[in-house]
This record gives structure tokens, C-alpha cells and sequence, in this order.
């Protein structure tokens, strides 16, 4: 869905190339221009005697030349240590002590967030008994809800869900994990998208943190 009148392109940062990949001919591959930050994921990687894994999250500058890494996630055994920066040297921000019931984490699981700590179920909490959606409050008090939605059989873009952030009394969503043009690969490629609204820019580091989390507990990809 593009927020501006038909007919309209606008491209608000380089990062998304110079126009080259858009089916002008078609609104459906046109990125909505209140996202105008976009986070590239590395699949996890396994290392050392432990076996740790590490997801790394790639900024994108406006020339798309910046490979450098933003955030960094590694999960040894039942500890998730999210880091601003990389793995090996950047500042923990978030971390989740998995708390396992019949091999998997619970509910009853420990999450640092920020300045907070506690059950996740607390800090990432269900919206209803039956909702997949888990929401947060902001640094900004505001309340923010990660939504899962059904791709369906879409043979362009093969995966079953992907996850969108909402706030309360927001026209449109602060941020989203949907592959939006062909360049954004699947979950397997560097290219895995995080794409982040102007409204969200504050807040990225909960964004990037809460997702690496819900995707570590929960993976939305079939």
C-alpha cells in the first residue's frame, strides 16, 4: 500500500537504489514512503566450541555502500545477548534467559529490555490468550504491538508470515520485516529486510531488539 496519490514515485532515501528496481507500471513493488530506514540481516552463523549463533543486522546508508553492522545477536545455549554494534565489541542493550518447558522457551523466560527486566510474557506481552501478536511500551511510554500476518501463497515472495510494529494512534505502521521489492531477500539471504518509519527512528533499538528476540522465541518463517 503507497500513501501517496496514484501516479505518484517518490523515493525518500538512496538506500533503496536509484529507481532502477521499481516496476513503475506497478504500485505493488513501490516501497510506502514513510519507511525510510531499511536494516539488512545476516542468517545466523554457528561458531566456537559452544556453537554459539550470531545474527548480525547490516546498516544501509543513503549510497548503500555501508556494510557496517548495526546490531548483533547471539544465543549460546539458553542465554540471547542482543548488542548495539557488533558481536564481539558492542554494547548489550537486551538479552533473554530462556526458560525451557518440552525443549522449547516459555513464557516464563527472563528478558532484559532496555533499563527493564523481567518474565517475557511481562515485557513482551500477548494481546489475548489466542493472539500471536506481543506488544511493549517504548523508552516514549507509548505502547507498540508486533503483528504477525499471513502472506498466503504468494510464489514472488515464498515465505508464510512476516511481522509488522504498530503504535497506538498511529496512521501507519512503524515498522516491518515484509520483503517489499525484489532486491529484499528471504530469510535464508543477507538482503532479510527490516524496514523502519520516520515515527520509529527513536526507537530502533527496541525495534531491532524486540524482533530478534520474538524471531529467536517464536520464528515467524515457515
Amino acid at each position: 500500500m503507497v500513501f501517496t496519490p496514484d501516479g505518484t514515485l517518490i523515493i525518500r532515501s538512496k538506500e533503496y537504489g536509484d529507481g532502477s528496481e521499481y516496476d513503475i507500471g506497478s504500485t505493488s513493488s513501490m516501497i510506502p514512503d514513510h519507511y525510510v530506514k531499511r536494516i539488512w540481516r545476516k542468517p545466523g552463523l554457528l561458531a566456537g566450541i559452544n556453537r554459539a549463533r550470531t545474527v548480525q543486522f547490516i546498516n544501509k546508508s543513503p549510497d548503500s555502500s555501508d556494510r557496517s553492522t548495526a546490531y548483533s545477536a547471539t544465543e549460546t545455549n539458553n542465554l540471547l545477548v542482543f548488542r548495539v554494534g557488533g558481536y564481539s565489541s558492542g554494547e548489550e542493550f537486551a538479552k533473554a534467559l530462556w526458560v525451557p518447558a518440552n525443549g522449547k522457551p516459555t513464557d516464563k523466560s527472563i528478558v532484559t529490555l532496555g533499563n527493564k527486566t523481567g518474565l517475557l510474557k511481562d515485557i513482551l506481552k500477548k494481546t489475548n490468550t489466542l493472539s500471536t501478536s506481543r506488544s511493549f511500551v517504548g523508552p516514549d511510554g507509548v505502547e507498540y504491538k508486533w503483528k504477525i500476518i499471513w502472506v498466503g501463497n504468494d510464489p514472488a515472495f515464498p515465505e508464510a508470515t512476516f511481522r509488522t510494529l504498530y503504535a497506538r494512534h498511529s496512521k501507519h505502521p512503524i515498522a516491518t520485516t515484509a520483503r517489499l521489492v525484489s532486491r529484499d531477500g528471504s530469510s535464508q539471504d543477507e538482503s532479510y529486510p527490516i524496514y523502519i518509519a520516520e515515527q520509529g527512528l527513536n526507537i530502533q533499538h527496541y525495534i531491532v531488539a524486540t524482533l530478534a528476540i520474538l524471531e529467536s522465541f517464536s520464528p515467524s518463517s515457515a
